[in-house]
């Protein structure tokens, strides 16, 4: 569950066959997680509750499959990304982190194995 917010960042493309587009990886997550104003409308999109940038709203159509596989078509680099913007929401955002899992994973299906995956190296 806590890949939630590596979609914010990635702008997965396509699905490939073997793993995501790898376009994005080198996206200065910082950014987001330094301005509230950018991580709020990211927050907004994945919550249906804002417009969605192109980049966004592909990340957004592939979060299900995502969380489903924890992120097993994520590039290294994705998954990286990943834990640190989780790890930060769910510190910094604990409001924005909550709806987030609400919508998400409303049943708590993906908690344990998101939590383990966050505990790799």
């Amino acid at each position: 569950m806590k890949i939630i917010l590596l979609t914010l960042c990635l702008g997965l493309a396509v699905l490939g066959q073997e793993q995501y587009e790898s376009a994005n990886d080198n996206f200065d997550i910082s950014e987001v997680l330094t301005n509230e104003r950018l991580l709020n409308a990211y927050a907004k999109c994945l919550l249906n509750k804002g417009p969605c940038t192109p980049e966004v709203k592909q990340v957004k159509d592939k979060l299900p499959e995502a969380l489903a596989t924890r992120c097993a078509k994520c590039t290294d680099k994705q998954k990286q990304m990943g834990k640190q913007l989780a790890q930060e929401v769910k510190k910094n955002h604990p409001e924005i982190w909550k709806q987030l899992v609400s919508m998400y994973d409303p049943q708590g299906k993906y908690q344990q194995a998101w939590q383990d995956f966050l505990k790799e190296n």
